[in-house]
């Protein structure tokens, strides 16, 4: 997630950097120095050319769909024998990283009976990591056991069990809005643990690098309690002095939309600017909004918390407004002067998510998607369900998986410089693969793959294209400064010329 990517003091840019050292309780003197293993560097968060290799998942279930009452009439259940389809796909593509991840229609049941109330429940969502792919890694991992722990979520499922239309209930929606928020907020206060722990893990390591070359030990940094120990585990934005330069602590971060189906509602909870849409016949729904710091009600509460925003950044440096971890803006800066409440809410960058809800409409119900802004930096929620319906409808395409694949090659074609996960769940509505085609012919992804083969040449991909348009953006920024270089020699040697050149003496 590039664009909300801190530019200064950012952490791992991959969970298998971390530094762990030896038990931090063990007395230096017993330590054993580190055996061939080094502390990393900072390196550029871009690569040379993009890597291209997606993984991509596929599956689908029963649903049982729930019809709302409407007019005065009892809602009812629909056909039980539907599918719903699904896929994500994702690619690291420029980054040196990828720090995205994902949760797939997971079991959110841990008993038999929790099976059979919640059968035709399904959970998705999209991580959008930044600065280290821990804390999207994290999110994605604990997502579920989070969720069903929740009081709310336990409410939910007693309430379940008089039925369906209790998903349709004023009440059993006002659980699950809660459940999800609740979610959020302890995944927060999950990781903030995790990530401190990592940072002992890498204070320990230097420690004993400091030990290997006979350096000072009592150094404040490893000593606990004292400032300099403190600002590093309060996850202080201004690193102590005293610790040495370009040393990379963990601080990650991490967008996060999450879509909740119920027989009878879709619910989105949002934090950041991953994004969900919901495509119905002949129109596309939003089913998230981007946090950016710009924003009106953004801005706002940045300021009250006594932060700023300069060119669309938190503070200068963060590019949203709501995310997991990212705590300096959070716990790491509580005592500064600008501060005026310890509500998570009122962080200037806050977890706490906003939440839509949309009534399950069966006949106009098509798919919906969910994304990072790899995505939604070159594609509008109408661009996005276009392509989706022409590859549906027009072309005959049958496989959601490639859909997905289909989506990430046209960013990337529009060069979207960041990792890219595209996840599309398909309903009921959508009757898949009746596009008439003959047998022997290609169609959908793959022919749009042949058409490009023969357009641009059998060792032309969307890769190598914006690698040649990238080389070509560079070779024009070189003409231009080798211009202006010259422009400017130019301009100096002839100002030397007059200087040189004799005057002119009148007498008179």
């Amino acid at each position: 997630m590039g664009n909300a990517e801190s530019h200064a003091g950012s952490g791992n840019d991959n969970q298998k950097n971390h530094w762990h050292g030896s038990n931090p309780e063990v007395a230096p003197s017993m330590r054993s120095p580190p055996k061939g293993r080094q502390l990393q560097k900072r390196s550029s968060s871009h690569l040379d050319e993009p890597v291209i290799n997606k993984v991509t998942e596929r599956g689908e279930a029963d649903v049982i769909l729930f019809s709302p009452p409407s007019n005065g009439r009892e809602g009812h259940e629909g056909d039980g024998n539907s599918k719903l389809r699904y896929a994500v796909s994702e690619m690291q593509g420029w980054r040196s990283h990828m720090e995205d991840a994902h949760v797939l229609n997971p079991n959110l049941a841990s008993n038999s009976q929790q099976a059979m109330l919640i059968k035709d429940h399904h959970l998705f969502a999209v991580f959008d990591g930044h600065g280290g792919s821990f804390a999207s890694k994290f999110c994605g991992k604990h997502l579920v056991s989070t969720l069903t722990a929740q009081k709310d979520w336990q409410a939910y499922l007693t309430l379940s069990s008089e039925g369906y239309k209790s998903s349709d209930s004023v009440k059993g929606l006002k659980f699950l809005k809660s459940a999800l928020t609740s979610t959020f907020l302890e995944l927060d206060t999950k990781l903030i643990e995790a990530q401190r722990k990592i940072r002992l893990d890498q204070l320990s390591q230097l420690e004993n690098l400091v030990y290997s070359v006979g350096g000072d030990l009592a150094h404040p940094i490893f000593l606990k309690g004292t400032q300099e120990h403190e600002k590093i585990m309060n996850f202080d934005r201004q690193y102590p002095s005293l610790l040495p330069p370009g040393i990379n602590l963990e601080r990650s971060g991490s967008t996060g939309v999450v879509v909740l189906i119920t027989p009878s509602h879709i619910i989105c909870a949002n934090a950041g600017d991953s994004r969900a849409i919901l495509s119905k016949k002949n129109k596309v729904l939003p089913l998230s909004f981007d946090h950016k710091p710009s924003n009106d009600v953004e801005l706002t509460r940045v300021e009250k918390d006594g932060g700023f925003v300069r060119n669309g950044r938190v503070d200068g440096d963060l590019a949203v407004s709501r995310s997991f971890g990212d705590f300096g803006y959070k716990f790491g800066n509580a005592t500064e002067s600008g501060r005026t409440s310890s509500e998570a809410k009122d962080h200037r960058v806050t977890v706490h998510p906003d939440i839509l809800v949309y009534a399950r409409e069966p006949s106009n119900d098509e798919f919906l998607v969910l994304a990072c802004d790899g995505i939604w930096d070159r594609l509008s929620n109408k661009q996005c369900s276009d392509l989706v319906h022409s590859l549906v409808y027009c072309e005959g395409e049958t496989d959601v998986g490639l859909i997905c694949e289909e989506m990430i090659d046209t960013a990337l074609e529009l060069d979207s410089r960041d990792n890219m996960t595209f996840c599309i769940v398909m309903f009921p509505c959508v009757k898949m693969g009746c596009q008439r085609t003959k047998s022997s012919s290609l169609k959908g992804v793959m022919k749009r793959r042949l058409d490009r083969e023969n357009a641009w040449g059998l060792k032309s991909t969307p890769a190598k294209r914006a690698q040649e348009r990238v080389q070509e953006r560079r070779n024009k920024q070189r003409q231009a400064l080798t211009k202006a270089h010259q422009t400017k020699l130019k301009v100096a040697s002839d100002s030397s010329s007059k200087e040189r050149r004799p005057k002119n003496i009148h007498r008179y």
